[in-house]
C-alpha cells in the first residue's frame, strides 16, 4: 500500500565540486517533483547556522536518509580523510555510523545508499555496506531512472506476494505400497 503522505528525506552528501552539488540538487528537485519531502542544505536560508544541529534535527525527522556515493564521501565517511577536512559530513557519517549501532535492523531500512550517474557502487562507504545491502542506482532523473528508489521511498513495491490459497490440492501418490 502506498504512503499516505509523502516521505521526509534527508540528503547527505560531500560538497566534492560545484558540478556534483549542482547534481546533487537537480536529483532532489526530482525528488520534490514526484513527491518526496527533501531536506538539502542548498536550500537553507541565507542566515547564520550551525549545521551540526541542523543535521541531527534533519536526520532525526527523516523517514529516510539519502546518502549519496562518491569517492570522497567514502573517504570521509570510512576515516581515511584529513582530520580537519569535510567537518560536517565527518559529524554526519559519524551520527549515521552510531544509528546503525543502536538499532541495526532499523537504520539498515532508514539509511538509502544512492549512486547517482557517473558514480558507482565502489564509493559506498564500507559502514554501509555496498555489497551485502542494497544500494538504488540512478541511470538518470527521471521515474523510470530512478524506479527502485521511488518504490522504497513511497512504499510502493514492484511486485506484491498473491493471496494465499484457501485449499492445499490433494496429491495422490503416484505409485502403491504393496504390504
Amino acid at each position: 500500500m502506498p504512503r499516505t503522505g509523502p516521505a521526509r528525506v534527508f540528503v547527505s552528501y560531500t560538497h566534492d565540486s560545484p558540478a556534483h552539488k549542482g547534481q546533487v540538487l537537480a536529483f532532489s528537485e526530482f525528488l520534490v517533483r514526484n513527491g518526496v519531502d527533501v531536506t538539502l542544505d542548498q536550500w537553507h536560508p541565507g542566515h547564520r547556522q550551525d549545521w551540526y544541529t541542523w543535521a541531527i534535527g534533519g536526520i532525526e525527522a527523516a523517514d529516510h536518509v539519502i546518502v549519496i556515493a562518491s569517492a570522497r564521501y567514502r573517504e570521509v565517511a570510512d576515516g581515511y580523510a584529513p582530520a580537519g577536512t569535510n567537518l560536517g559530513l565527518q559529524s554526519e557519517a559519524a551520527l549515521l555510523r552510531e544509528k546503525l549501532h543502536t538499532d541495526r535492523p532499523a537504520w539498515t531500512r532508514k539509511i538509502l545508499p544512492v549512486v547517482l550517474p557517473g558514480h558507482t557502487a565502489d564509493e559506498i562507504p564500507r559502514f554501509l555496506q555496498p555489497r551485502t545491502a542494497d544500494h538504488y542506482p540512478v541511470a538518470d532523473f527521471t521515474v523510470a531512472g530512478c524506479e527502485s528508489l521511488l518504490r522504497v521511498l513511497t512504499a510502493q513495491p514492484a511486485h506484491v506476494k498473491p493471496a494465499l490459497g484457501e485449499r492445499v490440492p490433494h496429491l495422490p501418490p503416484r505409485s502403491a505400497n504393496p504390504a
